[in-house]
């Protein structure tokens, strides 16, 4: 058998294919679109680890200001039990506060009439919560309502005086 002989065409079809075939930043068309997808699933599979970082950052950075401020808190309560443990401002707090004296000492109230001494604060009053709409109802239902006394009626007109008789006896 005899070998087929080889066509000269394929060359030339490789020619034009090359000449006619695209590119995109020296790139063939079918690469540019396979480097441009794996491009995508790269940004895709980097989004959600990124977004979590800098939430976490922020967050990060919020919690250490709370720290901070929670710490100058701790501090400020330290001072104030400090304080509170010296026996002059224990003193010196009695007398203001609770207008305490020392035996011995004569309190003298100076009241200048111009002039009001300001009133000691009360802690207000919790407003009363209104009772749910179930014991409304079972309130309304169960005691009973204030009759209404009816309307005293009004006397009756007096009736027209009867026709005065005439000549014949019967009325005009």
């Amino acid at each position: 058998m005899k070998p087929a002989p080889k066509r000269r065409t394929a060359p030339r079809a490789a020619a034009k294919s090359e000449r006619h075939e695209r590119k995109i930043l020296g790139l063939s068309t079918g690469r540019a679109v396979l480097l441009a997808a794996v491009l995508a699933g790269l940004a895709l599979t980097l989004a959600v680890p990124l977004r979590t970082y800098f939430t976490q950052r922020s967050d990060a950075s919020e919690l250490a200001a709370q720290h901070r401020q929670l710490e100058e808190e701790v501090v400020n309560l330290r001072d104030r039990r400090a304080q509170q443990q010296d026996p002059n401002y224990i003193k010196a707090e009695a007398r203001d506060r609770l207008r305490l004296v020392m035996p011995g000492d004569t309190p003298y109230i100076v009241q200048i009439p111009e002039i009001e001494q300001p009133a000691i604060p009360t802690q207000p009053a919790k407003p009363r919560e209104p009772d749910p709409w179930y014991t409304q109802l079972w309130h309304s239902v169960s005691s009973p309502q204030p009759v209404a006394a009816p309307a005293p009626t009004p006397p009756p007109a007096p009736a027209p005086p009867p026709p005065a008789p005439t000549e014949e006896g019967q009325p005009r």
